[in-house]
Parts: structure tokens; C-alpha cells; sequence
């Protein structure tokens, strides 16, 4: 009875400590524009959207209220760290590329 008990217990025991020992794998999440300093580099004031687009590609973000501002968003999550993410914020006037705002946070 002893033996039986005891060896209940190191089940039981093995049994519920494999569900705190181990992480279960996750995956790394990337969303958005991918956003590279060589891609910024090539932007400079008095560009056209389409120029702009044609470097950066489509934004990800779409402001139906702020046409002339363009949203590049880009953020990245691997497995169990905290997620990154990296903006960048086109400004243009009168169609030419007037401002460069870039969170460098990745």
C-alpha cells in the first residue's frame, strides 16, 4: 500500500510540474512595414508620395482624416519578449515629402 502511494504521488508530482517546467514554443510576430535605416536613408525633403511609396511601399496605416500624412508602422514580438515596434511618420505638403518623424525604439 506504502509503494502504491508513494508511487501515486511522484505520478501526481511529475504529472503537474511538467505544466510549469517546460514553456510551450511561441512563435515571433512581425506586423506592419518592415522599416530599414537603408530605406529611411533614401528619403529626403521635396519627394513625391509616389516616390516615397515606391521606396517604403504602401503604409500600413491609413488616416482618411490626414491624407497628406503617411503611417509606417512595423513591430516585431519574439516568442515570450516584449513586443518592439518601430513607427515612422511621413508628412508631406502640397505633395512633396516635407517632414521625417522616426521612433528608432527597435
Amino acid at each position: 500500500m506504502k509503494k502504491i502511494l508513494l508511487l501515486t504521488s511522484i505520478l501526481l508530482a511529475f504529472m503537474f510540474s511538467g505544466c510549469s517546467l517546460f514553456r510551450v514554443h511561441k512563435l515571433d510576430i512581425e506586423q506592419g512595414n518592415v522599416i530599414t535605416q537603408e530605406n529611411i536613408a533614401q528619403l529626403h525633403q521635396g519627394m513625391s508620395e509616389a516616390e516615397v511609396k515606391s521606396i517604403m511601399g504602401n503604409p500600413i496605416l491609413i488616416n482618411v482624416f490626414t491624407p497628406e500624412r503617411l503611417n509606417y508602422v512595423y513591430s516585431y514580438k519574439k516568442g515570450y519578449e516584449k513586443m518592439a515596434t518601430q513607427r515612422v511618420i511621413l508628412i508631406f505638403q502640397r505633395g512633396r515629402l516635407q517632414e521625417i518623424m522616426n521612433s528608432k525604439e527597435i
